[in-house]
């Protein structure tokens, strides 16, 4: 999987399907590997009214670790059926919460998932400061990094999902961060155009 911050959307009126244009070049969240489109994935993703978009999204095939990953808009939430707006929105509260027509149960989840993923969210956040940075994870004022960014991004989800994800960063899927991974042999061609026959490719999601 590999989540597009920086994208356009394209809607085709004939068939009711969505399409993303990527502005920002991807790479394999795993390995750093190059990346280059194999075939298409459909994707539906619920607003907060409970309106449905179809999307048809790229998959792409990494030429190094042999990895498949879906090219995800960050307006999509990994493995949810809302977008990842009107998820936030409900864990933030407020009265925009109040619009979303998800039945009781689903919000109360979804409130209850991100409380139980928060910590390892925040673990993982730490790490990928240090790693860009090279220095220690400073005090925020008290505040975790994860409520700093809460605080800083207007759709801070989005931004700490596209953060982790395309950083390789498997997170519990209780909360829909990580990335399943399975195994397939299938048959593809290489961007010259030569077959991959049989070269066993892991599916990320």
């Amino acid at each position: 999987m590999i989540i597009v911050p920086k994208f356009e959307i394209k809607y085709n009126e004939e068939t009711g399907i969505y399409t993303i244009i990527s502005m920002v070049a991807c790479k394999c969240p795993l390995c750093g590997g190059a990346v280059y489109h194999r075939d298409y994935k459909s994707r539906s993703s619920k607003k907060l009214n409970g309106e449905v978009w179809l999307f048809m999204l790229r998959r792409l095939l990494c030429e190094d670790c042999a990895k498949l990953h879906t090219e995800i808009p960050d307006i999509i939430q990994p493995f949810k059926h809302y977008d990842s707006e009107t998820i936030q929105s409900v864990i933030d509260g407020g009265e925009k919460a109040m619009d979303c027509v998800a039945d009781d149960s689903t919000i109360n989840r979804w409130k209850s998932d991100f409380t139980k993923a928060a910590p390892d969210i925040e673990q993982r956040l730490g790490s990928v400061y240090v790693r860009d940075t090279g220095e220690t994870i400073p005090v925020l004022s008290s505040k975790t990094i994860l409520a700093y960014i809460r605080t800083m991004q207007k759709y801070w989800l989005a931004f700490v999902m596209a953060l982790l994800i395309n950083g390789g960063h498997k997170l519990c899927t209780r909360f829909a961060f990580c990335p399943s991974s399975t195994d397939g042999i299938v048959n593809s061609t290489n961007k010259e155009g030569g077959k991959l026959d049989g070269k066993t490719i892991k599916d990320t999601g």
